[in-house]
């Protein structure tokens, strides 16, 4: 199964990082809350789908690594 999703950051607090999300630039039509202390993440629809939680491993990953939240990216599977 191919994948390709989009990814920007919304907000970003203390405790949490918004993102939307969505299947082309223009048009990320889906949001997530992600917890920075768990890397945990919640679809505000409630859709766990394949493309949010590859999103969600992405993120997570490039905190990992660069040590900030990513402003933009994109998951291609």
């Amino acid at each position: 199964m191919a994948i390709l999703v989009y990814y920007r950051k919304l907000s970003e607090d203390a405790s949490t990082v918004r993102y939307a999300f969505g299947g082309h630039p223009e048009e990320m039509d889906r949001a997530m809350t992600l917890d920075k202390a768990t890397c945990g993440a919640e679809p505000d629809d409630g859709g766990e789908t394949f493309g949010f939680l590859a999103t969600v491993r992405r993120i997570a990953r490039t905190h990992r690594t660069s040590g900030t939240w990513p402003e933009h990216g994109m998951v291609a599977h």
